[in-house]
């Protein structure tokens, strides 16, 4: 059949809407219907490659092969022969390739990436799954995984979505890249990451290379550094879930963009956000997590924290308007700064709105057995009035706590110097608990991330 023979009688549009609606596998297929077609498919803004398939047992593993093979050189291949066929390439909105990855994959996997980038690609996902065999041999930290490496990023500058899944990305320090220029940012449009199964040498230079993210999910990542480091300057969103890492994740909000957090796992043992004035959606699920620092938060914070085995907390926010619940039993200490009223000037106008909000506050800590927390210059502030008291008899805010550490930046030195409300005050809020007061300038070291 000659392929010349067929005249083309059906409008280009019309037939990229027929494009459109097949999958890009058959679509391909129907481009050798006639050179129309191929230059209408070579030209279509959303491509999606999917094999449709996993590798089977070793006993169908040769068939599997030739399936791949046939994907590979019928579909792939031949998809890419057509475009470089065609000169007058269109915008490309959107790439997508799922598929199992085999070693001698490699060459097929960067020419699509680059032909993509080449094409001005804004949304791309990428998923190329091992055998069950090779990922039993290390997971996605294999060697039988598909190594993303920062040169072929160099010339990702369109992409605005990112989502990939079961790879290695390779340690991105431009400075320490003889083969980039320095001047290079690898991801400058990027504003949605999502990584899933994916393995960093070191995520803090990543994100780094993208200056305008503003959502990131990472999913049963892995990392070759105990701490993971998350400094930004765009990112709003930040989800973290299943994250085989070392022990402890940083995130260091530098422009205080980060409105919501979102952690689970039963692997890390320490969280610290620090610069998060903005952070309005705390979301922790951690098995194992002992030690939490959340250093600033928007005013109306709501905040979920479930950490059976939470040793230690560090809060600096908010509390008027704010609903958090922390279900720690274990919790053994918790350090807190509460802005409304360490910020604000001595006054005398604490209102019933103003006491009632702490209690609910406190409470939330009533299972720790010490607490340390860093008030205001004026006694008044924690002074609940006995009408107060009478009416809260039964729902005292730390009822088991052992210990309250109270600081002030010119605390009285004689016992005699305590209001007696104030004294009473604290009996009322923490009846079982030994007093202290201490200096401002005596702080425990920890108060170093506020």
């Amino acid at each position: 059949m000659a392929l010349n023979k067929v005249q083309p009688h059906i409008p280009d549009l019309v037939i990229q809407q027929i494009i459109r609606l097949l999958p890009t596998k058959a679509a391909v297929r129907m481009s050798f219907l006639s050179r129309q077609w191929e230059e209408v498919l070579s030209s279509v803004p959303i491509l999606d490659f999917d094999e449709c398939g996993e590798q089977p047992h070793n006993s169908d593993r040769n068939d599997f092969q030739q399936q791949h093979r046939k994907f590979i050189n019928n579909i792939l291949k031949r998809y890419l022969e057509r475009c470089d066929k065609n000169q007058h390439k269109q915008l490309l909105e959107k790439f997508r390739l799922r598929m199992m990855y085999l070693s001698e994959d490699t060459a097929i996997v960067d020419r699509l990436l680059s032909f993509s980038f080449e094409r001005g690609v804004k949304e791309l996902e990428i998923s190329l799954r091992v055998s069950k065999s090779h990922w039993a041999r290390g997971g996605v930290n294999s060697y039988y995984c598909f190594c993303l490496s920062p040169s072929t990023l160099a010339n990702a500058k369109s992409i605005t979505t990112l989502k990939l899944e079961y790879m290695r990305i390779k340690e991105v320090d431009l400075q320490c890249d003889m083969n980039l220029p320095k001047s290079t940012t690898l991801l400058p449009s990027l504003k949605t990451m999502c990584l899933k199964n994916v393995h960093f040498n070191f995520l803090y230079y990543l994100i780094r290379e993208c200056p305008s993210i503003e959502h990131l999910s990472l999913i049963s990542c892995s990392f070759d550094k105990p701490v993971v480091l998350v400094f930004t300057s765009s990112l709003k969103f930040l989800e973290v879930k299943h994250c085989k890492a070392g022990s402890n994740i940083h995130v260091h909000d530098e422009a205080k963009t980060l409105e919501s957090f979102t952690f689970v796992s039963s692997r890390m043992e320490g969280i610290v956000l620090n610069n998060t004035d903005n952070l309005k959606h705390i979301n922790i699920h951690a098995q194992y997590l002992k030690d939490l620092v959340v250093h600033g938060c928007h005013s109306s914070v709501k905040a979920i924290i479930n950490t059976p085995n939470l040793f230690h907390f560090d809060f600096y926010g908010y509390f008027m308007k704010s609903k958090v619940s922390v279900r720690a039993p274990h919790l053994s200490s918790a350090r807190i700064i509460l802005r409304e009223i360490w910020e604000e000037e001595q006054t005398s106008n604490w209102s019933w709105e103003h006491y009632s909000a702490l209690r609910v506050f406190l409470k939330v800590f009533g299972c720790s057995r010490n607490i340390f927390l860093l008030f205001t210059r004026d006694f008044k502030a924690l002074t609940f009035p006995a009408i107060f008291r009478r009416t809260f008899s039964s729902s005292k805010p730390l009822p088991r706590l052992a210990q309250l550490m109270l600081t002030m930046p010119n605390p009285p030195t004689e016992v005699g110097d305590v209001p007696d409300d104030f004294r009473d005050s604290l009996t009322w809020m923490a009846p079982s608990s030994q007093l202290e007061l201490v200096r401002m300038d005596r702080i425990p070291a920890l108060i170093r991330y506020i």
